[in-house]
């Protein structure tokens, strides 16, 4: 437990620690953001909108050599945000988002709120993937602070090299079933 999770009120004057062996090298946690090798979080979702990914190596003692023996040391940091978020009367805390995670493996543990500091307690919280059709079910819960509201940015990282690709939402199947023909058409005029 860290004093953080103890007084949340401390979170405006010192960053949640986060665990340096799964986040990329150079990785420094503020108040509000995440800097990973010189390149704030905040920053890059300003760019590039969400979900953005920020491919980097793993701390390694002797990453040359690591690199020379072919050692898996990449870790992904994925941004999306909190599209919706439901209070259900059973009192579980629900939050969709606009990424997709079946594709990757994420550090749950380490997900983290970016972009304003929040002094409210933690709570446990459910992401629903922002894909449509069947999402892959159990959703991860996650600890979050309470206020987590629709706009927040989450940070996590992540398994290995993560293509963008990978974690954008899937546009629903009727939409491409509705397509096809005028696809069909186009083709056959052509």
């Amino acid at each position: 437990m860290t004093l953080t999770e103890i007084l949340p009120t401390l979170r405006r004057s010192i960053p949640d620690p986060l665990e340096p062996r799964h986040w990329p090298e150079h990785t420094i946690p503020t108040t509000s953001d995440v800097v990973v090798g010189g390149v704030s979080l905040m920053r890059l979702v300003e760019i590039t909108d969400t979900p953005a990914v920020l491919t980097g190596d793993l701390p390694h003692p002797k990453p040359a050599q690591a690199r020379a023996q072919g050692i898996g040391n990449d870790v992904t940091v994925l941004l999306f945000r909190v599209t919706l978020r439901i209070d259900t009367e059973k009192h579980k805390q629900v939050a969709l988002t606009d990424c997709a995670f079946d594709r990757v493996t994420p550090r749950w543990s380490e997900c983290r709120l970016i972009g304003r500091t929040s002094t409210t307690k933690s709570i446990t919280i459910e992401l629903i993937p922002g894909e449509s059709g069947a999402a892959p079910w159990p959703y991860p819960i996650v600890t979050l602070p309470g206020d987590l509201h629709q706009g927040d940015l989450l940070a996590v990282p992540c398994v290995g090299a993560v293509a963008l690709h990978e974690v954008r939402p899937r546009p629903p199947v009727k939409t491409v079933l509705a397509r096809t023909p005028r696809i069909l058409e186009l083709a056959r005029t052509s």
